[in-house]
């Protein structure tokens, strides 16, 4: 019984551990929060390229994450989260030179987009951070 009980507890740590910070739960949160983001920005009056970059970026998101499901190494990843990268960088500095940055920040949730996107990278480049795969 007692043994049983340990083991229980155990997997419960251990689970909870995985959830939180594993790269899976931040691929999770990104894929997500892009679609989020995005569904936000086609139902508003952002411009059609805006809304484009974000219709892109969270597909990668969603081929990433899947990618992850399929407990993939980190060197068969790269390519796909390249992929996020680029779309991410592409669209924040649209968001940046078109100045609705500050505007979608907060009201569409771009911030909850870039800690998943940031918490992804770490993973992906850190892998010795408190992240697991």
């Amino acid at each position: 019984m007692r043994n049983l009980i340990a083991c229980l507890m155990l997997s419960g740590l251990m689970a909870g551990c995985a959830s939180s910070g594993s790269l899976g739960a931040a691929a999770d949160r990104l894929d997500a929060s892009a679609h989020r983001f995005s569904r936000q920005l086609h139902d508003s009056r952002a411009p059609s390229h805006t809304v484009t970059d974000a219709a892109q970026l969270a597909d990668a998101a969603r081929q990433f994450n899947r990618e992850v499901d399929r407990s993939r190494s980190r060197d068969l990843l790269r390519a796909s989260f390249d992929d996020v990268a680029e779309r991410y960088h592409h669209l924040r500095q649209r968001l940046d030179d078109g100045g609705y940055y500050a505007r979608y920040y907060d009201r569409y949730g771009f911030d909850r987009v870039t800690e998943a996107y940031l918490d992804v990278d770490r993973a992906m480049n850190h892998p010795r951070s408190r992240y697991e795969f």
